[in-house]
């Protein structure tokens, strides 16, 4: 798995589709050796599979394309000598998305990335990521009603050691 501190660079058209509570946990681009000019970027979220394919002239036109994991079926990996495959069928679509020309040192990562999602969003387990952000509002809004004396310093205390 990839360090949590080192910031995935996700690229722009992608960046602005997150939702406020999605975070990249990891991504994994086509070797170059399938596709030489244009290849395509699988980003893994804590919400999706979003699979970034820029074709045409140099990448001028981008295709992309999310799957979420609550509809995802099943996930397979396709081990060959240098490449792998990742093939996730799909509950609800009758294709399959197959991700082709993947390294094959990854896979492991990958698996576990997406098989923990999956099994977070059957669980309906909040992702680390949103809990956080959810106790951090409750923080702030502690704080603003300490600061308007709402409440008293042992009553925001109190509040506060039970959101951490």
């Amino acid at each position: 798995m990839q360090n949590p501190r080192v910031r995935i660079k996700a690229p722009r058209d992608i960046r602005k589709m997150l939702l406020a509570d999605e975070q990249v946990q990891m991504a994994v681009k086509q070797s170059r050796w399938r596709n030489l000019f244009t290849p395509d970027t699988i980003l893994l979220t804590n919400q999706r599979v979003i699979r970034y394919s820029p074709h045409g002239f140099l990448g001028w036109r981008k295709s992309i394309e999310d799957y979420r994991y609550e509809d995802m079926a099943n996930f397979k990996i396709t081990k060959g000598i240098i490449f792998a495959t990742v093939t996730i069928g799909h509950r609800f679509m009758s294709e399959s998305l197959v991700l082709d020309g993947l390294p094959k040192g990854l896979m492991t990562d990958v698996s576990r990335v997406v098989e923990e999602n999956i099994r977070r969003v059957r669980a309906g387990t909040p992702s680390p990521a949103a809990s956080n952000a959810v106790i951090q509002d409750a923080l702030e809004t502690l704080k603003m009603r300490f600061a308007r004396g709402e409440i008293s310093q042992e009553q925001f205390e109190k509040m506060r050691d039970v959101l951490k």
